[in-house]
């Protein structure tokens, strides 16, 4: 992994088999930055596993193929005292079929670029609505 980063921009180059949400949780430690919003992404994936949240916990599934990672959206928060990279994505098989959803794993293959937004004047933190871990954003003072 390879990456620059401003007050403005951080722009990831990731490697065959670094995880994304990993890579972008690492790099926002690094560079000491708690908040950001995804702005773009490409490149390609070797597998991704998905969550489905059903009230309680997520319903999952793995899709081992190589797939172009054809747009990614989310954002940085923090969530129980660590980061969390809150990702959703939308792969490209080759037969250009799409598959996509919520993020809980996704494995580089060849290489993916990823640009995020560090967030100065807002702190995005997550919390109990009752019913789940909703984004509770804040001012900063």
């Amino acid at each position: 992994m390879k990456y620059a980063a401003t007050d403005e921009m951080i722009a990831l180059r990731l490697s065959e088999g670094d995880d994304l949400g990993d890579s972008i949780a690492h790099v926002c430690r690094t560079c000491d930055v708690d908040s950001a919003v995804i702005v773009s992404a490409a490149g390609m994936v070797s597998s991704v596993t998905f969550g489905w949240y059903n009230g309680r916990d997520y319903n999952t599934e793995t899709v081992k193929d190589i797939m172009e990672l054809a747009v990614l959206s989310g954002n940085v928060s923090y969530r129980g005292g660590a980061l969390y990279p809150h990702l959703h994505g939308v792969f490209n098989k080759p037969d250009h079929g799409a598959i996509s959803g919520h993020i809980l794993q996704a494995i580089v293959f060849n290489n993916a670029e990823v640009f995020l937004k560090p967030l100065s004047t807002v702190m995005l933190g997550r919390a109990f609505d009752g019913a789940f871990e909703a984004l509770a954003p804040e001012k900063r003072l």
